[in-house]
């Protein structure tokens, strides 16, 4: 048992260094004006990179284009996905899963080139109403995936009481199924939003012509390192709110 709780915490340590070690070193090399390898330490401190991000006149458009669509996808997609988990959450339909996850086993890019043949016929690409439709394509089946758990038989129950007490759609809704998937909805409203924010296949697919952020973000980051940092920070900015919100809230705590 010693060895086993030794183990686990070694490889919990692992993972952490690999997933914060990179976000340590954003600050250093979003101000590394001259960093050569194999230094250690960059030779020269300078905001070159935030100079030019704060001059590029296509990122606050991109910026604000991703937060409209990842809002509108984020709520369109928890309003899509209620019907098909409470229909997928005290049953056992395989097939229906299967179906739901298949997007998610697909490349973004070959649904975004996929989409945009359809979309140019019927004139939704290179637009917003194109890209929230083409992003739902991913956030509703991670929707569904939080939402499905919380339908059980014992809010089943809980609802039908309530319909018997008082007959009405509209105050079970609010007095006893939304209280009930408080966690749920706020965190499938946190992830469909992180989802879309950062979605990059089929942005550049569906709308190619509508500046957004990981399509201005993905170009720079092997042609300059520095300013590549600087929107790093840009990019998890948003999500990192979102999950210390959720923390906050009690949303991601499991007790």
């Amino acid at each position: 048992p010693m060895t086993s709780r030794w183990g686990a915490r070694a490889l919990i340590s692992f993972m952490v260094v690999l997933l914060v070690g990179p976000f340590l070193l954003l600050p250093i090399q979003a101000f590394s004006d001259e960093w050569r390898a194999p230094a250690i330490w960059p030779q020269r401190i300078g905001t070159r990179g935030l100079d030019r991000v704060l001059a590029d006149s296509l990122l606050p458009e991109a910026i604000l284009n991703s937060l409209i669509v990842a809002t509108i996808a984020s709520i369109v997609g928890l309003i899509v996905a209620w019907p098909a988990a409470r229909a997928l959450g005290s049953r056992t339909l395989q097939t229906s899963w299967f179906i739901i996850l298949l997007p998610l086993l697909l490349p973004p890019l070959v649904i975004g080139e996929g989409l945009r043949v359809w979309f140019l016929r019927i004139g939704l690409a290179d637009s917003i109403a194109g890209l929230v439709i083409a992003h739902l394509v991913f956030v509703v089946p991670y929707c569904i995936i939080v939402l499905a758990p919380g339908f059980t038989n014992e809010l089943r129950n809980r609802e039908l009481a309530a319909m018997t007490l008082s007959g009405d759609h509209g105050q079970r809704l609010a007095s006893v199924t939304i209280p009930a998937l408080a966690r749920p909805i706020m965190l499938a409203l946190a992830l469909g939003f992180t989802i879309s924010w950062s979605q990059y296949g089929t942005s550049l697919g569906v709308g190619g012509g509508v500046p957004m952020l990981p399509i201005v973000f993905v170009p720079i980051v092997r042609a300059d390192p520095q300013v590549a940092a600087v929107l790093d920070a840009v990019v998890i900015l948003p999500p990192l709110l979102v999950l210390v919100a959720s923390h906050r809230s009690g949303v991601l705590r499991t007790s």
